[in-house]
C-alpha cells in the first residue's frame, strides 16, 4: 500500500516509486561514551537483557497510528511529516506534528505527551496554616470536619464522610504538553511520556488546597486589575506582599516531580534496560507583539559556570583527565609556556594565563562539530536517565554534571489583558531551533493562522506542520540523501517535533470549536 495512503503529511508526495538507499547508521553510540549496564565485567550485578521492556517504543498516542504505520512512516528517504489522525481530539485543540530523522537513528528518539489533568486535593495532605505578617491562611485537610455537623449534614444529604469530602474538595484541570528529546535510544523519553505527568499530578494534588487560597488571595488584593473594595479589606500593601506566591508552589511541585521522574528512571534501570536520555527543546510565546522565549537551551555553554563550579569543588569528577578551564583556542603542546586567554567558574569575561602541562588535558567542555560537549561526550547539561553512563576512555561518571532539575518560567495571562487566537506557545524540539529562528517559527506560525479559517480544528496542526517542512526541507535534486531549505542552506537531519498551543483555548477553552468567535474576536481577561 502507498505510504501517503496510511501516513498524514504535509508535503505531496512527487513519487513514490524511487528507491533510495536510507543512510542509517547501525552504531547507537554516541561521543566516547559508554552505558556500564551494558558492560560484560558487571557480572550480573545489573541485568543487561531483559526480554520485554515495560514501555516498548511507540509513537504518541494522540497520534492512533496503528504498529503498520509506525512503521510505514520510519522511511527516513521520505521522512513524511506526521499529524493526529483526530486533531479535534487535542487538548485545547494543539496542533502537533514531527517527522523522523535523515538517518542518525533507526527510530524517532523523540517523544511527546498531551494531557488534560483534573488536580482534587488529596486527603490528609492540606498544609494546616499559611501566615505573614498578620495575614493567615488556613487550608483544611479534606477529612477534617466541619464544626456544625447537623448543618453539614443536612446541606449534603446522602453519602458517608469521605464522600462529602471528595465531592467538595478543591479541585483545578490543567493541561500538560511535554516533548523529550531521547539520545543514544528512545526508552527513557517514551518512559518520562508515559510517566511524568503522573508525578506532576501527584505533587500538585499535595498543596492544591493551599495554591488555590493563595492565588484568590494575590488576584483580589495585588492582581492587575484589584478590585476596588481589596482596599479596604486587605490591610497589606503591595509591597507586602507575602514572600511565597501560589505560581512558586507551582514552580516547586514541578521541580520535585522531575526529580521523582529522575528516581523513577533510576530504579527502573536496575531492572528495565533503559538507554540514556537528556533534551534541549524550546518553547516561545507568540502574540501580535512578536516573539519571546519562555525558556532556554540548557546546554554546556549555557550552563559552563555550574559545570565548572562543580568540578571545583569535587576535582574528583574530572580527576586527572581533564581541565576545567575553558581556553579561548584548542592547546596543543606546541602552546606551552605561551599565554592564552581563559574563563573558570566564578568568571563572565575572560583573562591571561601561561600554559602548563595540566592546560594540555581535554576541557571540561569541548567543542565538536559545532556544539559544545560536555566531558566530549553530550550536548546537554541537564535531563533524565544517564546514571550509569561512564566516558569510554576514563570511566568517568557524567550524571554528576547532569540535572534532572528544570527551570520553571511563568506566564500569566491575565498580564496579556487580550488573547485572539493567533496567541500562541510553540514548543520543539532542538531539530527545529537547529536551522529556524524563534522570529522565523513566529512569522510561519502566524501566517498559516491568518490564511485558515477560525472554525477550522486542525489550523493548530497545519501551522505545526507547516514549522516541520520549513526546518525538514526537501529532498537536493540529483542526491536523496541531502536534504535542504528553500533558502537554500542545509535543513535540519535531526528528529523535529513540535506543539502548537493557542493560548485562547487555555484560558477559556470552548466546549465546540465550530461555534466559537469569528477569527478576530478577543478574549479579554479583565
Amino acid at each position: 500500500m502507498d505510504i501517503a495512503a496510511r501516513v498524514m503529511s504535509v508535503v505531496s508526495r512527487t513519487s513514490t516509486s524511487e528507491s533510495a538507499v536510507s543512510p542509517i547508521d547501525s552504531s547507537q553510540k554516541i561521543g566516547k561514551v559508554m552505558d556500564v549496564s551494558d558492560g560484560a565485567f558487571i557480572g550480573g550485578f545489573i541485568p543487561s537483557l531483559i526480554e520485554k521492556q515495560r514501555y516498548p517504543y511507540s509513537r504518541p498516542d494522540f497520534l492512533y497510528f496503528s504498529d503498520e504505520e509506525i512503521t510505514l512512516s520510519s522511511d527516513h528517504s521520505i521522512r513524511p511529516v506526521l499529524c493526529p489522525r483526530l486533531p479535534h481530539r487535542m487538548p485545547l485543540f494543539a496542533g502537533y506534528a514531527e517527522v523522523i530523522n535523515a538517518g542518525k537513528t533507526i527510530q524517532n528518539e523523540d517523544q511527546a505527551s498531551a494531557k488534560l489533568l483534573i488536580l482534587t486535593q488529596q486527603q490528609g495532605n492540606g498544609i494546616s496554616s499559611f501566615s505573614k505578617e498578620g495575614m493567615k491562611f488556613r487550608s483544611r485537610n479534606s477529612s477534617e470536619r466541619d464544626d456544625n455537623l447537623d448543618d453539614e449534614a443536612m446541606l449534603t444529604p446522602g453519602g458517608n464522610e469521605i464522600e462529602r469530602s471528595n465531592i467538595f474538595a478543591p479541585r483545578a484541570d490543567a493541561a500538560l504538553f511535554s516533548l523529550f528529546d531521547g539520545h543514544a535510544g528512545s526508552a527513557v523519553a517514551v518512559v518520562a511520556s508515559k510517566c511524568l505527568h503522573e508525578h506532576i499530578k501527584t505533587r500538585l494534588c499535595e498543596i492544591l488546597d493551599t495554591i488555590l487560597h493563595l492565588d484568590r488571595h494575590e488576584n483580589l488584593n495585588f492582581g492587575k486589575h484589584r478590585s476596588e473594595s481589596s482596599y479596604s479589606m486587605s490591610k497589606i500593601g503591595e509591597e507586602d506582599e507575602c514572600r511565597i506566591r501560589s505560581e512558586q508552589l507551582v514552580k516547586g511541585a514541578i521541580e520535585t516531580a522531575f526529580l521523582d521522574m529522575d528516581e523513577q528512571i533510576s530504579q527502573d534501570k536496575q531492572v528495565w534496560r533503559l538507554p540514556a536520555n537528556a533534551g534541549d527543546c524550546r518553547a516561545i510565546l507568540v502574540t501580535s507583539d512578536g516573539t519571546k522565549p519562555l525558556s532556554r537551551d540548557l546546554t554546556p555553554a549555557t550552563e559552563r559556570k555550574r559545570l565548572q563550579e562543580l568540578a571545583y569543588r569535587n576535582p574528583e569528577l574530572i580527576g586527572n583527565s581533564y581541565s576545567r578551564l575553558e581556553y579561548s583556542k584548542k592547546l596543543t603542546r606546541s602552546d606551552l609556556k605561551s599565554r592564552v586567554l581563559y574563563r573558570d567558574w566564578f568568571m563572565d569575561g575572560w583573562a591571561v594565563k601561561t600554559v602548563k602541562e595540566c592546560d594540555l588535558r581535554p576541557s571540561l567542555i569541548s567543542e565538536s562539530s559545532r556544539k559544545r560537549r560536555l566531558l566530549n561526550t553530550i550536548g546537554v547539561s541537564r535531563g533524565f536517565g544517564d546514571h550509569h553512563l561512564l566516558t569510554v576512555d576514563e570511566r568517568l561518571s557524567i550524571k554528576p554534571f547532569l540535572s534532572a532539575v528544570p527551570e520553571v518560567s511563568v506566564t500569566n495571562l491575565r498580564d496579556l489583558n487580550v488573547l485572539t487566537d493567533k496567541d500562541v506557545v510553540i514548543v520543539a524540539s532542538d531539530g527545529l531551533w537547529d536551522v529556524l529562528s524563534n522570529e522565523d517559527a513566529g512569522l510561519i506560525v502566524r501566517s498559516t493562522l491568518g490564511s485558515t479559517d477560525s472554525a477550522d480544528s486542525s489550523r493548530y496542526t497545519q501551522a505545526a506542520q507547516d514549522l516541520i517542512a520549513a526546518a525538514r526541507g526537501q529532498q537536493a535534486s540529483g542526491n536523496l540523501k541531502r536534504w535542504v531549505m528553500n533558502s537554500g542552506g542545509h535543513a535540519s537531519y535531526d528528529d523535529i517535533t513540535v506543539f502548537v498551543i493557542p493560548l485562547k483555548y487555555c484560558a477559556a477553552p470552548p466546549t465546540n470549536l465550530e461555534e466559537d468567535e469569528e477569527d478576530d474576536e478577543m478574549l479579554s481577561l479583565e
